[in-house]
């Protein structure tokens, strides 16, 4: 079998195991993508959605097995009208634990019936993972928005996703020409409650990848948008009993934008 037929046939399988869409991405074209680039330009963070360092002593920032040739990238439909997907339980999302367990089964199709050898990837970059909005990109599942979300052309930027390490040298299945932000009226920089992508930040003035920093041309402020997170985080924890709180993260600019939406008629 060849390396297109190959990639086709695992791609299909992450579709029969449940992904909403899915794509292959050469490694190397990951390591030279935007955010592997610039993310130890941007100097310290400590804002929501990052790990405790004490949860992740040994730090794997950018170590994957020199075997992983190919990444598998598959994307989990999150849409407006099924909200608890995205909802944080203190153990993860239910969203996240089906994407893990679409990657589990397809990793040992692969393995079993394809013989190529797997590597779980991590969600977190410092645990072994990989940018995966960068990934997804190159899979040819969508583009970067002016959102700084991957927007995808079925679903926009209401997916999640998760990757799986392949050591083949497979065909990449993207990028492909998609921009839905093109002639935009750019809803997404206009709902955020804490202006989080209404100006440039100072910190990409010098970066040479313009085309490809966050929110495009790096309008988007990341301890901004860490300030909700923190808000949602914190009036999940108010007038709760024992029970872990869960936690709803905004999502409003996901929610706004028109991209994979029907189209309503004039």
């Amino acid at each position: 079998m060849q390396a297109m037929d190959i990639g086709k046939d695992i791609i299909e399988r992450a579709m029969e195991n449940g992904a909403s869409l899915a794509g292959i991405a050469r490694m190397e074209d990951i390591k030279k993508s935007a955010s592997h680039t610039i993310y130890n330009k941007m100097g310290d963070y400590s804002g929501a959605g990052i790990i405790d360092e004490n949860d992740s002593p040994d730090n794997k920032l950018f170590s994957w097995p020199d075997s992983v040739k190919s990444v598998l990238v598959i994307g989990l439909s999150h849409p407006q009208d099924k909200p608890e997907l995205d909802w944080w339980d203190g153990r993860g999302t239910s969203g996240n634990r089906i994407l893990i367990d679409i990657i589990k089964r397809t990793s040992q199709e692969i393995e079993n019936t394809l013989k190529i050898k797997t590597t779980k990837l991590h969600y977190f970059i410092e645990k072994g993972g990989i940018f995966l909005k960068d990934a997804a990109v190159l899979a040819g599942l969508g583009c970067i928005g002016k959102n700084n979300m991957l927007v995808t052309p079925s679903h926009g930027p209401r997916i999640r996703l998760r990757a799986l390490g392949l050591d083949a040298e497979l065909s990449p299945t993207g990028p492909v020409a998609f921009d839905p932000c093109a002639d935009c009226k750019v809803y997404c920089r206009k709902i955020c409650p804490e202006n989080a992508i209404s100006e440039k930040s100072a910190i990409f003035s010098t970066f040479e990848f313009s085309d490809s920093l966050p929110g495009r041309d790096g309008t988007y402020n990341r301890d901004l948008c860490s300030i909700r997170m923190e808000k949602d985080l914190n009036e999940s924890s108010e007038g709760k009993d024992d029970k872990e709180p869960l936690v709803k993260y905004c999502r409003l600019c996901e929610y706004v934008c028109p991209a994979g939406k029907p189209r309503v008629s004039e």
